[in-house]
This record gives C-alpha cells, sequence and structure tokens, in this order.
C-alpha cells in the first residue's frame, strides 16, 4: 500500500484516497474490534488489526492480531 505525503494511505485499486475507521460487534459472548482502512471511491477494504476482548472468570482476555498490508 502506498502512502500520500499528507499521511493518506492511496487505494491499491483505484488509486483513491482511503479512510481509516472502526468496526465493533459482539461475537460469540466476545467484543470484536477492527481497525479498517477503506477507500472511499472504490469500496475496497483492508483489515488492519483485529482485536478480541473476552471475559472470564480470571479477568478479560485481549487477544490481537495484525494484519500485513
Amino acid at each position: 500500500m502506498i502512502w500520500r505525503k499528507n499521511g493518506a494511505p492511496k487505494c491499491p485499486r483505484c488509486g483513491g484516497k482511503m479512510m481509516a475507521f472502526m468496526e465493533a460487534e459482539n461475537v460469540d459472548g466476545a467484543k470484536r474490534v477492527r481497525y479498517v482502512l477503506r477507500c472511499k471511491s472504490c469500496g475496497y477494504r483492508n483489515v488492519l488489526q483485529d482485536i478480541t476482548l473476552r471475559k472470564s472468570p480470571q479477568g478479560v482476555s485481549v487477544s490481537i492480531m495484525r494484519h500485513c498490508f
């Protein structure tokens, strides 16, 4: 992925400006948070990081998965 001079990433498909945002959802009693880059022009998505938070009797379990782009 190519980054512009102003810090915004450039879409690998169409060359448009990509926007960063966060998605959150509940899955099987756990909270999943994703940090995503999405192209405003063509809709291409790239997940940067998945974070899963799960409650347990011992406390909170945090799982982080980083994705390469």
